[in-house]
């Protein structure tokens, strides 16, 4: 019995050992530790001579560049590449560190990062309610001695600093980044679908997506057709991608814009650098296939995506023409109490598609779509160039074309010269019905289901 007494005791004594062994493993409170943390990275972000380089990628993967300068009185001084304002005039506002879940970054009076997250669409283009799905409080993953990784609280979108040096400061604050906003501008000058920046005797199609900030780039023909997509932000007088593209000997990071001549469809021209070597863009005339190898299959996807749901395409502006939207002013037109909403394209599996004039019956309750033309559409597809013919197989007895006006000029323009098309996806609810007879002319289909 004593013995057993002896050993109780003996336990005892060694969970008292032990515990008093853990009490020691730190020899600072909690609230100690995180606030040593902090100042810890408070410091990292301020002692950057020349502030820091950011990239943030929203929620969508989009990317907008950032340039941020911390001082010891939280304070942050920043620019970004969203605009031409942003990109030129520097913003003060305020931040703090917090340690909530994990010590965080917030940017807590409105800045240009908070543009981004701002729900009011209007201000930055996103969605109403939510924005870019950016964010403006980040959680801190990791630093190191010339970087910083962050994650969004709200969003998840990422933001990672690198420290930037003298010329990377020079470049935002002597307007190169805002000269290169300004100077894409006039980009969207040229008058053709197509174009081309010819770099060392090749020839590379763009083709920008202003929503993902991304390009797509193509080049070679045939069998060696070749595409890649980028990521791109503006920088040092021009648009620069995250990877550049590669081929063969030739390395293409971006390029730097340096004037822009207008003129017709193929005489307009823009000048570049790329390297420090000169190179031109220029748009590209009539019956010329493009380069990017997936124009074969768009046509196809196009119409499926619309036939596995029996749903439609539908186009707010009607066909775009020698620089104008909206060319035949199809919007203004109406028919008593309703009004032009959009153009329908409803591609068939049987027998032929729809291609309808649509209006918003604004008097009747609830509010009423109502046809009001159109005619039943043949299309052709050469599969292995995605070369689509589209021709008009009957009209609609019922909803007959006006012989005059907007919705003649469009129905014509559909079935006009050799009715020949090319299909492009060009973001991921839109894709551009482009004519060969005159790349001038398209018109986009939006995907609204």
């Amino acid at each position: 019995m004593n013995k057993n007494i002896l050993y109780y005791l003996l336990a005892i004594i060694l969970v008292a050992s032990c515990k008093r062994s853990d009490d020691n493993v730190f020899d600072k409170s909690p609230d100690e530790r995180i606030n040593e943390t902090l100042k810890a990275y408070q410091t990292a972000m301020t002692s950057s001579q020349y502030g820091w380089n950011g990239n943030l990628y929203t929620a969508q993967g989009t990317l907008f560049r950032f340039y941020f300068s911390f001082t010891d009185s939280n304070r942050v001084q920043m620019y970004s590449d969203f605009d031409s304002t942003t990109s030129s005039v520097l913003k003060e506002s305020s931040f703090r560190l917090k340690a909530l879940q994990q010590p965080s970054l917030i940017f807590d009076t409105y800045s240009y990062i908070h543009i981004l997250s701002d729900p009011d669409a209007s201000k930055n283009g996103g969605t109403y309610g939510v924005g870019l799905s950016s964010d403006f409080e980040f959680a801190i993953d990791s630093v190191t001695a010339d970087s910083i990784s962050l994650t969004g609280r709200v969003n998840g979108s990422k933001l990672t600093f690198k420290k930037a040096t003298q010329a990377d400061k020079t470049v935002w604050s002597s307007k190169q980044v805002y000269n290169g906003v300004q100077n894409f501008k006039s980009y969207w000058k040229f008058l053709s679908y197509w174009k081309r920046l010819n770099y060392r005797g090749t020839d590379y199609e763009l083709q920008f997506d202003t929503t993902k900030k991304q390009v797509t780039v193509s080049w070679g023909s045939g069998a060696s057709a070749t595409s890649a997509i980028r990521k791109y932000y503006f920088w040092a007088n021009g648009v620069y991608f995250v990877d550049p593209i590669v081929n063969g000997s030739n390395t293409i990071p971006g390029f730097s814009i340096t004037s822009f001549t207008d003129g017709t469809l193929t005489s307009q021209v823009m000048n570049v650098t790329v390297n420090g070597t000169a190179a031109t863009i220029k748009g590209v005339g009539p019956n010329i296939a493009p380069l990017n190898p997936d124009v074969k299959n768009a046509i196809t996807r196009w119409r499926s995506q619309a036939q596995a749901g029996g749903n439609y395409w539908v186009s707010f502006d009607g066909f775009h023409q020698n620089g104008v939207n909206d060319a035949f002013n199809i919007k203004s037109l109406k028919n008593d109490s309703a009004e032009f909403y959009f153009l329908l394209y409803a591609p068939n599996t049987q027998g032929s598609d729809a291609f309808f004039t649509i209006y918003l019956d604004t008097l009747h309750t609830p509010l009423s779509l109502v046809a009001i033309s159109g005619s039943w559409t043949k299309q052709s597809i050469t599969k292995t160039t995605g070369l689509t013919r589209v021709t008009q197989d009957s009209v609609n007895s019922k909803l007959p074309w006006p012989a005059t006006g907007p919705a003649q000029q469009t129905r014509t323009q559909m079935y006009s010269g050799t009715g020949n098309y090319y299909f492009v996806q060009s973001s991921d609810l839109t894709y551009d019905q482009v004519s060969v007879d005159d790349p001038s002319t398209w018109i986009t289909w939006y995907w609204v289901f």
